[in-house]
């Protein structure tokens, strides 16, 4: 798996429920203030057994973000169906 150089722990204590349920999730944090926050489907029935959502984020500081809309997508949410094309996702962002 590349990029896990730019993974930072911010979501540690994660309230949300993106981690239950045996969910990948990763924050990533890039050069260029960019990152992306990139979590599995859930498994669980009505969701596909594979596929990531990548949420792209712009950095403030080391621990604060938001999330904003990719330039050339105008969507802040991409959906991957493959590892693969999540870390196709991510290349683009670091390189924003």
């Amino acid at each position: 798996m590349g990029f896990e150089e730019y993974v930072v722990d911010l979501n540690a204590d994660c309230v949300c429920g993106c981690m239950s349920g045996d969910r990948y999730h990763k924050i990533f944090r890039f050069p260029n203030r960019y990152g992306a926050s990139v979590v599995s489907n859930p498994k669980k029935k009505g969701f596909s057994e594979s596929g990531y959502r990548v949420l792209l984020l712009k950095f403030s500081s080391d621990t604060e973000y938001k999330v904003v809309t990719m330039p050339v997508l105008d969507s802040s949410i991409l959906e991957c169906d493959t590892w693969d094309q999540a870390e196709v996702a991510l290349g683009k962002i670091k390189e924003l």
